[in-house]
């Protein structure tokens, strides 16, 4: 089929039921919540939303730590038979708080080594740039301080030997030969 061509005239026939009412559809509602919930954690009166075969029951949060979320219980609602119950949720609405976006372990700490891969490339370059300029020149520099400047008299006097021992075990002799030196 083309899309320019005219599509063929549905053959199905559109029924005149317009549903269960809306207060048996919130008691069946209100029935399932009791099972999953306490009374307390919604208000009431519910907000009932139609759809071909479907009702979803809507019923606002009255939990303090679930501002904006909503119960939710879906209900099959077709002609002929009893409305029964599909499921039970409790779903946030548009200004409720709800948790960021999950990201993999994976990601985050792909991200993380990148981040770290970056700090220490910045670190290195930073380093090479210093080492560029102290590279070139020598003059008696330690840390960027010039030995030739400090107003210290470094003068070593030459190490004094005595002539004299001072220590008992200088002048300490031997009765017989020393083994060590022959």
């Amino acid at each position: 089929m083309s899309l320019m061509s005219k599509p063929k005239a549905s053959t199905t026939k559109t029924s005149s039921f317009q549903g269960h009412p809306e207060a048996d559809l919130s008691a069946l509602a209100t029935a399932a919540l009791l099972e999953v919930t306490q009374a307390h954690t919604y208000r009431i009166p519910p907000v009932v939303i139609r759809g071909e075969g479907i009702a979803t029951v809507t019923f606002p949060s009255a939990e303090r730590g679930y501002p904006g979320w909503f119960w939710t219980v879906n209900l099959s609602d077709l002609e002929g038979v009893a409305p029964t119950v599909m499921d039970v949720h409790l779903l946030p609405g548009d200004s409720a708080l709800v948790a960021p976006e999950w990201v993999p372990w994976a990601d985050r700490m792909e991200e993380y080594l990148l981040n770290e891969k970056e700090l220490s490339d910045a670190v290195a370059s930073d380093d090479d740039d210093d080492d560029d300029d102290d590279d070139d020149d020598f003059d008696d520099d330690v840390d960027g301080i010039d030995i030739d400047q400090l107003d210290i008299e470094l003068d070593p006097t030459p190490l004094e030997v005595p002539g004299e021992p001072d220590d008992v075990f200088d002048h300490v002799e031997f009765d017989e030969a020393d083994p060590l030196n022959p």
